[in-house]
């Protein structure tokens, strides 16, 4: 589709205007903002599908949205890098990633399988996939639902490291499907440690460039500012274009890198905090919208109950297993093992890799591609909607819920 300027800018007014009405609305009708989002998004692109923006901006749209991604997943590690937590919090955190999440990668794969009917190499990939939650959901349901401090620090640093590690992880397993040839899986093993080397790499020349760019601009908040987010973009493009998935990681690094610099400083990020939690909001909203205007209606219509019961599974069976497994032991009470059960939803980096990969494998006409993005979809709607709409009353039931709103 070649667009016109005119409906670029058209398509561009209608989904700012949509996610800016959804995000303002939320707080009047007392839910989070993702409840409106997502069926915002996909009524969007029921009635025109015109102004799909992977129609219209062609290519660059997934770049644009990796881009997006990257600054929100910045936000989220300066806010990490502020929150201390505990060694036995370390040792949870750590547990829920490298346990955890493969133990609902197999749980999944398996859902998708049985459930959805989908090829094991298919299952195997939205399995991976829907490992990943972020803070793109899971810091607005926070935000909404206030638990105590201990329980939000936890899973603000799992979802916001699952985010950038389920993404490579889904596009190594994503490799590995393409590919046919005994040495797929040596070669996808090689890709995902050269992902994270190469993520390494640049956050650490990333977090040097902050450095000298911060003091060339010699007290300028705004010079400054600009520094931060340039440093982030370029350091992220440069980082996805030497390993694909990569980028994520390197602007998730360089945030919590920048924090741990400007404490052995004695300087203050706190200045530049309010430019990146709005760059964060309005990401949200922008990428909720775009993205669910993608999905194709009919798909989602043949397979919505086989998708919304593997969701129900995975809320209900799959994610307390995981916990009740990796939060032993740590000095966690029930009560706050039980909230830290009900708290998995999956985000935008979920439903960008659906978009994504089952683009290219629906390109390549594999069988059952093209109920990946609808079935990814419908998940990550389900977990929004039941996580946004419980998590605050199942926080005040189990008594875990911050009496007054965090500032």
């Amino acid at each position: 589709m070649n667009a016109s300027p005119q409906d670029i800018m058209l398509a561009a007014a209608l989904i700012v205007g949509i996610a800016t009405l959804c995000q303002i609305a939320a707080p009047f009708l007392r839910v989070p903002s993702l409840v409106l989002l997502l069926p915002a998004g996909f009524l969007l692109g029921l009635v025109a599908p015109q102004f799909s923006m992977d129609q219209i901006l062609g290519p660059a749209f997934p770049v644009a949205v990796d881009l997006m991604v990257a600054l929100i997943l910045f936000q989220g590690g300066l806010e990490l890098g502020s929150i201390k937590l505990q060694g036995a919090d370390r040792g949870v955190v750590h547990r829920l990633i490298w346990i955890g999440a493969p133990m609902t990668w197999l749980i999944g794969s398996a859902l998708a399988h049985y459930l959805l009917g989908l090829s094991w190499s298919l299952a195997l990939l939205l399995g991976a996939i829907l490992i990943v939650s972020g803070p793109t959901v899971v810091t607005p349901i926070l935000d909404f639902a206030r638990p105590q401090q201990r329980v939000r620090g936890i899973l603000l640093w799992e979802g916001t490291m699952l985010d950038p590690i389920g993404g490579i992880f889904a596009v190594v397993v994503f490799q590995v499907v393409q590919v046919s040839d005994s040495n797929g899986p040596v070669d996808a093993l090689l890709a995902l440690l050269m992902s994270f080397a190469v993520a390494i790499i640049f956050a650490a020349l990333g977090l040097v460039a902050c450095v000298i760019g911060t003091r060339l601009a010699r007290g300028n908040l705004t010079l400054g500012t600009g520094v931060l987010l340039g440093t982030v973009l370029v350091s992220a493009a440069f980082a996805n274009a030497a390993a694909e998935g990569s980028g994520l990681l390197t602007a998730l690094l360089i945030g919590v890198g920048a924090n741990r610099v400007a404490e052995w400083r004695k300087a203050s990020l706190q200045p530049v905090l309010p430019f990146f939690n709005t760059i964060a909001t309005f990401g949200i909203g922008i990428l909720f919208v775009s993205i669910a205007a993608l999905v194709p209606s009919p798909i989602v219509v043949a397979i919505a109950l086989p998708a919304i019961g593997m969701a129900l599974l995975l809320i209900l069976l799959g994610r307390p297993l995981v916990v009740a497994i990796c939060t032993g032991g740590a000095g966690l009470t029930l009560r706050e093992r039980g909230f830290i059960a009900w708290m998995d939803p999956r985000g935008i980096v979920a439903a960008a890799t659906a978009s994504s990969v089952g683009a290219s494998l629906v390109a390549a006409k594999v069988p059952g591609a093209a109920e990946l993005l609808p079935a990814a979809f419908i998940i990550i709607a389900v977990t929004v909607f039941v996580y946004g709409l419980t998590a605050a009353p199942v926080a005040k039931a189990l008594g875990v819920r911050e009496t007054t709103p965090v500032s």
